[in-house]
């Protein structure tokens, strides 16, 4: 009976330790994900990205009142859950 036991902790043992190391892989890549979005967001503006200095003087011709603008981005930290 007791070997019994025995056998049966064991086994959970193991497979406790399986999933142990399948949730460190995932935490692992979760990680990954997360410093890869915060660089894509907080790091800096990929050259192709950048707007030319026409697209920059067609964007200046446009006045944009600043309660739209704080409106919007209301909006915008309201839907990410901020």
């Amino acid at each position: 009976m007791e070997h019994d036991l025995e056998a049966q902790l064991r086994q959970r043992i193991a497979e406790l330790e399986k999933e142990n190391a399948y949730l460190k892989e995932f935490n692992e890549l979760l990680q990954a994900q997360r410093k890869e979005y915060l660089d894509i967001i907080c790091g800096p503006v990929k050259e192709e990205n950048l707007l030319t200095e026409e697209q920059m003087v067609e964007m200046m011709k446009t006045r944009v009142p600043a309660d739209e603008v704080l409106r919007d981005l209301d909006e915008i930290l309201q839907q990410s859950g901020k």
